[in-house]
C-alpha cells in the first residue's frame, strides 16, 4: 500500500472531520414535501383537499423511516390533508405531535368553474406566459405571490421564535441567534411553501416562481443546518436538497 507522504492530507481524515463539524450543528430544519395526493378519489370529481393515494401513503412511510433515524424534536405541518397524512407516520414513530400551521398551506389558486383537466392545464400555462412583471399578482383571480411569501415567512418566524431562534440584521445580511443546542425541526408542507421557506432561510432575493427555483418532488426532503458565522450569529446551510434515496425501494 502506498503511504501518505510527509505533509500530505489524509482525505479520509478530512471527511471525518467535516462530518463531525456538520454533526455539531446548532439547529436543523428539514422540509418534507407531501406524498402523492389523490385528487380524484375513485376516479370521480376532483376534490379541494385530497388525502394521499395508496402509493402516497407508502411514500410517507418511507420518508418517516428515513427521517426517524436522526434526531427530530418538533414536527410542524400544513393543515391540508395530504401534508397531515404524510406527517402522521413520522409523528407515530417518534411519539411527537404534528402541529398544524395554517399559514404553511400551499399558494391559493382559483380554478372554480373549470370542468376539465384541459381547462385547468390551460389556466396555468397561460398564467406562466404572462410578462414577468405581472407574476407577483399570483395565479389569475387568486392569492398574490407577494401575499403568499409574506404569510409563509411570518409563519416561519413565529415557529422558530417558539424555540428561541431569532433573525437579526448585520451589514444588510440576515443572521440567526439561537440557544444551544438548537432545535431539530421537520416541516411537512408543499412544493411552493417549501420553496418559499428555502428562499427565506437562505436569505436570497425572492421571486414569484420559487417552486421552479427550488423544485422538489413528491415526498422528497431538503435539510438546512445552522452554521456559525460572524461574531455572534448563524446562517442556514443547504446540506441536502430534494433527497429521494428513501423512495427508491418502492415498487
Amino acid at each position: 500500500m502506498v503511504g501518505l507522504s510527509e505533509g500530505s492530507v489524509d482525505p479520509g481524515r478530512t471527511y471525518r472531520s467535516e462530518h463531525r463539524r456538520r454533526g455539531a450543528s446548532r439547529a436543523q430544519i428539514t422540509l418534507l414535501r407531501h406524498g402523492e395526493p389523490n385528487w380524484a378519489p375513485g376516479g370521480g370529481a376532483s376534490v379541494d383537499d385530497p388525502g394521499l393515494t395508496p402509493y402516497g401513503r407508502r411514500q410517507a412511510e418511507q420518508a418517516a423511516a428515513a427521517l426517524a433515524k436522526e434526531r427530530v424534536d418538533h414536527i410542524y405541518v400544513s393543515p391540508y390533508r395530504r401534508s397531515r397524512e404524510t406527517a402522521a407516520p413520522l409523528a407515530r414513530r417518534l411519539g411527537l405531535e404534528a402541529v398544524p400551521v395554517p399559514a404553511f398551506r400551499e399558494v391559493e389558486v382559483n380554478v372554480g368553474g373549470l370542468t376539465s383537466q384541459e381547462e385547468v392545464d390551460a389556466y396555468f400555462v397561460e398564467a406562466t406566459q404572462r410578462p414577468l412583471a405581472e407574476h407577483w399578482s399570483g395565479w389569475p383571480g387568486a392569492e398574490s405571490f407577494d401575499a403568499f411569501h409574506t404569510r409563509v415567512r411570518a409563519a416561519l418566524l413565529e415557529v422558530l421564535a417558539r424555540h428561541d431562534v431569532q433573525p437579526t440584521t448585520e451589514a444588510d445580511f440576515t443572521v440567526w441567534q439561537l440557544r444551544e443546542p438548537g432545535p431539530h425541526i421537520v416541516i411537512v408542507a408543499h412544493g411552493g411553501t417549501n420553496a418559499v421557506l428555502a428562499t427565506h432561510l437562505l436569505d436570497i432575493r425572492p421571486v414569484p416562481w420559487e417552486w421552479l427555483r427550488f423544485e422538489s418532488q413528491l415526498a422528497a426532503y431538503s435539510v438546512f443546518q445552522a452554521r456559525p458565522l460572524g461574531p455572534n450569529g448563524h446562517v442556514w446551510s443547504l446540506t441536502n436538497f430534494n433527497e429521494l434515496d428513501h423512495l427508491r425501494p418502492l415498487p
